[in-house]
């Protein structure tokens, strides 16, 4: 197993298509052996119930429509991570029969036709050939591997010295150099599972999580589901280190809406200098109402669940589907929530006052016109991948702004293409005279032929940009890239794209194979100029999960100055023919030629 890996332009930029240069996709390691094949729980049929008792469950919390409010509270279950042993359960694939969550929820659905917006004269951006992605200080190495759960969905947390990552249904934690700290499963298939010791039974789905900056915790989100049962379960870690204790609290979700239950999916996760934000899809449980509830937004003061107290929380209901709430790292932005609206449209829905008596206005931002996607992304002589629906895939806010993105088809061809949004918010909602307006979108179109798809962008508090997707092509196997962006570039555009980790293999069956729901990418919260990213590959074995670091600058900009010139120049050719130097741009380890041609590229 690679650690640690830096990653130069000689292997990052120029790989062709489908060449596997990167030994971070070489599942060797990961071979299967003759050992007999484990089963899992859900291979006898999952009905619930949980390890809760059914005289113990809560009752359901009445809610009126379109909304209403409604306050709980738990209480922690103290769990010592250390105290797990082994620390590090078994890295190779599982080798069992796998399921989709999807098959083991209640069967649901809502309507999602996108309905026609006013039209508009706005244009999309795409990709320059100018990099941006400094490999130096690059790291790739391995996540998460293929569980009895698919797709992984995988998600990301950075702190000072740790990466967390959750997917279905298992979490880990490293150091940042790759080294494996900590692995288990969520559910009650662990021993135990981290999720466990709280009631938890043996299906946990859509984990999420994230580092809270402000009050410096990891968090960890899954939902839970059972016959009559719904859970949103969270975990706080005491301090900065995942390793020791966290306080974990089960979070009854069954409200009832006249006369239906509805339980919760997919989950938006978010944060502020105020609390913590879930939003969630309602489905019916049980009951004559409709099928689909609309969004609970359930806000989490996190004050008591810092020390091990109390955690409260405020349930908002709102309609439409899947809502994705912001993450605001740079700290005074509102609670805001971003979902598709129209052809043309985003929806913004801010909360006032969440954790008191919250309340919520919305307003429609114009975007360039967009269609969900209906050609799914091809693999060479394997299932298609399913790009989902065009929902919003993440949302943060830094400095006035809102960035989001999602996978689209527009009128232009029938490409699934990955697209990037940014918003000036212009002092909305404080300010309810002003109107959020679209500042800049831009579309990932590497070629004829190549779909893009689970865009997930980072912004830091300087303006550069991250995003992390998955491409791939009739030619092309899924292949995990990132692109970048600085403020001087034009507007709408991202740097050179780089692939960080191609497939080694296709899924098979001809049909479609659900690629996930997201992909994740943060910011170090040490460091503000370096970005993380977390997404998936696939290979014998099933799926793979690859975590990078790098940073977005303008290469070839050597006295930092924001341009590349003739002082640049001097600097380089200063530094000719030496090792370990600034000037060594494409970082094989020698200033030379290469290193001339990449500055002369991004010449201004």
């Amino acid at each position: 197993m690679r650690t640690n890996e830096l990653i130069g332009y000689g292997r990052l930029l120029a790989l062709l298509p489908g060449v596997v240069l990167l030994s971070s996709c070489d599942t060797t390691s990961r071979a299967v052996t003759d050992e007999p094949v484990p089963v899992h729980p859900f291979a006898s049929g999952h009905t619930g119930p949980s390890g809760t008792p059914p005289e113990e469950l809560p009752p359901p919390v009445p809610m009126s429509a379109k909304g209403g409010t409604a306050r709980g509270v738990a209480t922690p279950t103290v769990i010592d991570t250390r105290a797990f042993d082994p620390q590090v359960i078994e890295r190779g694939p599982w080798r069992g029969e796998t399921k989709r969550p999807g098959a083991i929820l209640p069967k649901h659905s809502r309507d999602k036709t996108l309905l026609p917006g006013p039209p508009n004269d706005l244009r999309a951006g795409g990709l320059t050939d100018r990099p941006r992605i400094d490999p130096e200080p690059a790291i790739l190495f391995p996540g998460i591997i293929q569980s009895p759960w698919t797709p992984p969905d995988p998600c990301i947390a950075v702190g000072p010295a740790h990466v967390v990552e959750t997917v279905n249904m298992e979490i880990a934690w490293y150091a940042k150099d790759g080294t494996p700290i900590f692995q288990q499963r969520l559910d009650s298939s662990g021993d135990p599972g981290f999720f466990e010791e709280l009631g938890a039974g043996d299906f946990t789905f859509d984990p999420k999580c994230f580092y809270d900056p402000f009050r410096k915790r990891y968090v960890v989100l899954a939902l839970e589901h059972y016959t009559g049962e719904s859970w949103i379960t969270i975990a706080v870690s005491d301090d900065d280190d995942p390793n020791g204790l966290w306080y974990k609290y089960r979070t009854w979700a069954l409200p009832e809406i006249e006369d239906t239950t509805y339980w919760v999916d997919y989950p938006g996760f978010g944060f502020d200098s105020e609390g913590w934000y879930v939003t969630n899809n309602l489905f019916r449980e049980e009951g004559p109402g409709g099928g689909f509830g609309g969004t609970l937004l359930r806000s989490y003061d996190p004050t008591g669940a810092l020390d091990g107290g109390e955690l409260t929380f405020v349930d908002l209901l709102l309609p439409g589907g899947s809502h994705q709430v912001s993450q605001a790292p740079g700290g005074g932005a509102p609670v805001i929530l971003v979902k598709t609206d129209d052809s043309t449209g985003l929806r913004l829905v801010a909360v006032s006052d969440p954790l008191g008596s919250p309340v919520a206005s919305s307003v429609r931002v114009s975007v360039p016109e967009f269609a969900y996607p209906d050609d799914r992304p091809p693999t060479p002589g394997g299932d298609n991948l399913n790009p989902l629906d065009g929902r919003i895939m993440n949302v943060t806010t830094r400095n006035g702004s809102l960035w989001t993105g999602h996978a689209i088809r527009t009128p232009d061809d029938s490409t699934t293409v990955g697209r990037w949004y940014e918003i000036d918010l212009k002092g909305w909602p404080e300010d309810s005279l002003s109107i959020p307006e679209l500042e800049q979108s831009g579309e990932i179109r590497p070629g004829d032929g190549v779909h893009t798809c689970f865009p997930a962008i980072a912004v830091n508090d300087s303006g550069k940009v991250a995003v992390v997707y998955t491409r791939s092509s009739t030619e092309e196997l899924p292949t995990l890239s990132v692109a970048g962006r600085v403020p001087a570039d034009p507007p709408g555009t991202l740097g050179e794209e780089v692939r960080l980790a191609v497939s080694t293999d296709v899924p098979s069956g001809g049909s479609v194979y659900r690629w996930g729901d997201y992909f994740d990418a943060t910011v170090d919260p040490v460091d503000d100029g370096l970005f993380w990213v977390v997404g998936q590959i696939y290979g014998d074995g099933g799926w793979f999960t690859e975590i990078s670091s790098f940073v977005v600058r303008v290469i070839g900009d050597l006295n930092g100055d924001g341009s590349v010139d003739g002082a640049d120049l001097t600097i380089l050719l200063g530094s000719w023919g030496e090792t370990d130097s600034l000037s060594d741009l494409n970082g094989d380890g020698l200033v030379d030629g290469s290193d001339l041609t990449i500055m002369l590229g991004n010449w201004d």
